[in-house]
């Protein structure tokens, strides 16, 4: 399996173990392609959540945008 397939597949293992921690009945699979999307690089906030970019009010202008 190449690195990419083994990465996904190390997501889902992990996102499937951490569900079934929970005693849920059904696999939530917007997590699960949050859990891909974070591995992959992205940013793993879930659909609604708030995305922190990590930038103080001082760095947020237009001045410094990229």
């Amino acid at each position: 399996m190449d690195g990419r397939k083994l990465t996904i597949h190390e997501a889902l293992v992990a996102e499937i173990e951490r569900q079934a921690e929970t005693n849920r009945k059904e696999l939530d699979l917007v997590a699960l392609a949050v859990a891909i999307d974070h591995a992959l690089g992205g940013d793993g906030v879930m659909p609604g959540d708030e995305v922190d970019e990590g930038k103080t009010p001082a760095e947020l202008n237009a001045a410094n945008d990229v």
